[in-house]
């Protein structure tokens, strides 16, 4: 009842309360969205202050589920300013390839060589491989497995049904296992002996 009062009374002392402890878990969410340390943390402070001008309409439950939501909309305009500068980047330099061009196919900001060895070499297999999912089944896996919302939850976050939300899930699922598989086989080949290697 105190919680209640406080959001009603002083809306500052309510976001404290209620929104500020999703910091942490909207973070790790924009950044396995965005795949991109720095564009998790501008994501994060957009959300952030488009929660804190709109806390007028949260109504007091699911503050992860809210917060997330605005994380995910503002993820997804990240994406859209990053398309369009891409777009621009290449009709400017490379005219020819602009058909070819996918932004979620392309490297992300850390896909430097060095940040790909890192990630080779770095003991927490998982966000590498999931990493390597598609957004659509990167956030389903996210939001599930690692932030523990429910199908509801992720069905209000993501705007779906809940029917797509178990569907895109079980593929999340089969296709993380696929990679972790695949993940575990080619460090073992690489550091194989090359008189055990098959020709």
């Amino acid at each position: 009842m105190q919680s209640r009062l406080t959001i009603v009374d002083d809306p500052r002392a309510g976001f404290r309360q209620n929104i500020m402890p999703e910091m942490d878990a909207a973070y790790s969410f924009a950044r396995y969205l965005s795949r991109d340390d720095d564009a998790a943390q501008d994501i994060v402070q957009e959300a952030f202050l488009r929660a804190y001008r709109g806390y007028h309409g949260y109504q007091g439950r699911g503050a992860r589920a809210w917060v997330f939501a605005i994380v995910r909309n503002c993820s997804r305009d990240w994406v859209i300013q990053r398309r369009r500068r891409a777009r621009v980047e290449v009709d400017v330099h490379r005219p020819d390839d602009s058909e070819g061009f996918s932004i979620e196919n392309g490297p992300s900001g850390e896909d430097s060589p060095e940040a790909a060895l890192l990630r080779k070499t770095e003991p927490n297999m998982v966000r590498i491989v999931i990493d390597t999912l598609p957004r659509s089944l990167r956030e389903m896996l996210v939001l599930r497995e690692l932030e523990g919302l429910s199908y509801r939850q992720i069905a209000e976050v993501a705007e779906l049904p809940i029917g797509t939300v178990m569907s895109r899930l079980a593929r999340a699922r089969k296709r993380f296992a696929e990679a972790r598989r695949r993940e575990e086989i080619i460090p073992q080949q690489a550091i194989r002996p090359a008189y055990l290697v098959e020709s």
